[in-house]
């Protein structure tokens, strides 16, 4: 029996920027102008008095080589989350306010959607390409550098996690058995981004997982053990 490729479909890298929203190494101006108008309406839906915007950065694969059709314009609001003057809760806070918003809205800019994240000033994300759309320039520039990917070494783990995933949402009798797959998931990301960057073995296995559905499956399971379990 053929074994499923998940690589092949999920990951690629190209010798131009994506020219949907490049003109060559340049962002065109027309989806810059809409990724900051976006951008100022998700800041007026945070209602935080006084916001600072730092900066507006593009950031992940549409500002590099290595996008696909499931690639998101991830628009990165700039702030410092000192300045809510309760350290502890700003990430979770802010995680919260952008979930809802991610959730509420199905913003599309050339067929690619637009994901919205508040950013710490003094915590950037790792990523080869950052854009700043406020300076319309690089903070980041990307350099073409096709990556060694381990195509086996990913689909084997992508083929684990999803074994792993279906057990536990079929036999899972506890929405915590749930939760610790996720945050095992999570972890295992931040692992590889810290350790070998966006190609990392573990990087592409969570990308590959969410492109086909399994952590939507996962975060729907989880909200609907823990409704049945809170209802009476």
């Amino acid at each position: 029996m053929k074994v499923k490729d998940f690589v092949k479909k999920n990951v690629a890298y190209h010798s131009t920027l994506n020219p949907v929203a490049w003109d060559h190494e340049r962002l065109k101006p027309e989806v810059r102008l809409r990724l900051l108008e976006i951008a100022k309406v998700f800041v007026d839906y945070l209602e935080i008095p006084g916001f600072r915007v730092h900066d507006v950065v593009l950031t992940g694969s549409l500002a590099n080589y290595n996008y696909t059709k499931f690639s998101d314009f991830d628009i990165h609001v700039v702030t410092e989350y000192a300045d809510l003057q309760c350290d502890d809760l700003a990430e979770a806070f802010y995680t919260a306010k952008k979930k809802i918003w991610n959730d509420n809205h199905d913003i599309t800019i050339k067929g690619h959607e637009a994901e919205l994240y508040v950013e710490d000033v003094n915590e950037p994300p790792v990523s080869t390409g950052t854009y700043s759309l406020l300076r319309d320039e690089w903070l980041k520039q990307p350099s073409y550098d096709p990556p060694e990917i381990n195509s086996g070494a990913v689909n084997h783990k992508v083929r684990d996690l999803i074994t792993q995933i279906d057990h536990s949402i079929s036999s899972a009798d506890d929405p915590m058995d749930i939760k610790r797959v996720i945050d095992k998931i999570r972890q295992m990301r931040r692992s590889g981004l810290a350790t070998g960057g966006e190609f990392s073995i573990e990087n592409l296995a969570f990308k590959i997982l969410r492109n086909q559905g399994y952590l939507d499956r996962l975060s729907r399971t989880f909200h609907q053990q823990q409704d049945r379990e809170l209802s009476l």
